[in-house]
């Protein structure tokens, strides 16, 4: 099966418009991205990693004509968030991707590696967190959020004021205190269900 095959298999299993969804990724025409689906034009290099990306394996799957069939889900590693006091979020510009279990949506799901003690005993610091964006996080689940510059991982707790609390599992460590977003601002937070995480042996 070559890159085009594999290419069209892939969105045909994501569903009617996956590849007008994959042109808009790419901000490309969807005429002239069609064509490369179809095997009449090369796929540029540059959209190589978007592309797989969006369909949930690696560039060297794609690139690789003996590869079948996709044994593991891979999503990409973007960085590290803080399960402690608040910091500065870190993201890295590496392609670095983690495999991940078929049940997870690679289409919609990042990883981050948790920094801290926050939220032991769920979470420890080097444990590989998978998050979600199009699971919006319910009352109580654990999110990864991001906030004027901070990132994090927390319990989520929308508040009855249309406050937002975000908590420690572990209050017993230093400076782990309960973050309030307050109404006016909750619209300026981002959060990302966390769906899994991965422990770090």
């Amino acid at each position: 099966m070559n890159i085009h095959e594999k290419i069209a298999y892939l969105l045909k299993k994501k569903g009617r418009g996956s590849q007008i969804e994959l042109a808009g990724i790419l901000g490309e025409d969807k005429t002239y991205l069609n064509k490369w689906v179809k095997g009449t034009k090369p796929v540029p290099q540059q959209h190589l990693l978007g592309t797989a990306l969006y369909l949930g394996v690696t560039v060297d799957y794609l690139m690789d004509d003996n590869q079948e069939i996709p044994m593991n889900k891979n999503i990409p590693l973007i960085g590290s968030a803080s399960c402690g006091v608040p910091t500065e979020s870190f993201y890295n510009d590496s392609t670095e991707y983690v495999s991940v279990s078929q049940e997870i949506d690679a289409t919609s799901s990042y990883a981050v590696r948790a920094v801290g003690k926050s939220m032991q005993t769920a979470i420890h610091e080097g444990d590989l967190v998978i998050c979600d964006t199009n699971k919006p996080p319910s009352d109580n689940t654990v999110v990864h959020y991001s906030f004027d510059g901070d990132s994090g991982i927390k319990r989520i707790s929308r508040q009855a004021d249309g406050s937002i609390l975000l908590l420690p599992d572990n209050a017993t460590c230093d400076g782990c205190k309960p973050i309030i977003i307050p109404k006016e601002r909750a619209d300026d937070l981002y959060t990302a269900r966390c769906v899994q995480v991965t422990k770090n042996l």
